[in-house]
């Protein structure tokens, strides 16, 4: 991977860069695009195409309008979807075996996603006491959903893994998987302490994909009201996100939409939390976009670029922005 020094900042390379932006281009490029806009579909049939989606396991009817727009959308697409990035809380509430074909197989119709759905662990689908208390088992019945059913679009085959896109054998983008699930009953201190040092040997691993992405079902960095930057997971992975050349870092968890740009850091931070679950309130920063809204992520990657678009469940983009290969990055008008 290209080396990037974890050095501060000069405003001068962060201007070369795109790594930072001045206050008023974020509050007047960014949060002043109130309305919505009709969402691009058409990228010259080159490149992959995914969808990104968190927070949505509750089997109600938000959880239903955005399965149906996601796969509206993906139908007006130039190509087939490559897969589905799912951010975790796949499974509110108890955990039964039925649910994976009612909440999961006919929820997601295969006429235009019928295309792998890799998931990461949310702390719902550890059931703590808040959720269903079924604890580690929910978490193990997940893992062995896709053990034991490999025609199914469902993949899960570890709590941390990477994945390269569309092949091992010619990979355009590698995206590693964590679980940050730090909460008691969740990830043991020993698993914590794996896979910190299986990330470190997956950072300095050899690939020949052209990109790096990044998923946890926990954002490190958030602009919603009610929740905080994650300080554990900043001193875990912080240094390999600045370390490294990953481009993107995709998380849920906040039931909203937002891209954050923060300093030092050279990733585009995502969250895409708008699945289905009940939303939460986002506050106004000079850090990027945000919005309380139910909806999902596009993201379109090809050799030179990545373009990001941040849909409503009505299938409006309501922010869109592009990330070239030397990580400048350009907000899409409305």
């Amino acid at each position: 991977m290209e080396a990037f020094s974890s050095n501060p900042v000069t405003r001068r390379s962060a201007l070369k860069t795109g790594l930072i932006f001045s206050s008023a281009f974020l509050t007047a490029g960014w949060q002043s695009r109130l309305h919505a806009a009709g969402p691009r579909t058409d990228f010259g049939k080159k490149g992959m195409h995914f969808l990104a989606v968190g927070d949505y396991g509750t089997g109600k009817g938000g959880q239903v309008k955005v399965a149906q727009r996601m796969n509206e959308f993906a139908g007006k697409l130039d190509a087939p979807l490559t897969a589905v990035l799912a951010l975790g809380d796949n499974f509110y509430n108890m955990l039964e075996p039925a649910r994976f074909d009612r909440h999961f197989e006919r929820m997601y119709s295969k006429e235009h996603l019928d295309c792998p759905f890799y998931a990461c662990l949310g702390n719902h689908d550890y059931g703590p006491d808040y959720d269903s208390k079924q604890g580690r088992v929910k978490a193990d019945m997940q893992l062995d959903y896709a053990r034991n059913n490999p025609t199914s679009r469902w993949k899960m085959p570890a709590k941390w893994y990477a994945v390269e896109f569309p092949s091992p054998a010619a990979p355009l983008v590698k995206i590693i998987y964590l679980d940050g699930n730090y909460a008691l009953g969740a990830l043991t201190p020993q698993e914590r302490l794996d896979q910190n040092r299986w990330l470190k040997a997956e950072m300095k691993k050899p690939t020949r994909a052209r990109w790096t992405w990044v998923i946890s079902h926990f954002p490190l960095f958030t602009d919603d009201k009610k929740r905080k930057d994650n300080q554990g997971l900043i001193k875990d992975w912080g240094e390999h996100l600045k370390g490294n050349d990953v481009s993107l870092y995709l998380a849920g968890h906040d039931h909203n939409l937002q891209h954050l740009q923060i300093k030092d850091y050279k990733p585009c931070f995502l969250v895409s939390g708008g699945g289905g679950a009940s939303t939460y309130e986002t506050e106004k920063s000079e850090r990027g976009f945000s919005k309380e809204v139910f909806g999902f992520n596009h993201i379109h990657v090809d050799d030179e670029r990545i373009t990001v678009q941040l849909l409503d469940m009505d299938g409006n983009c309501m922010h869109a922005f592009e990330r070239s290969r030397a990580g400048r990055v350009k907000v899409r008008k409305a």
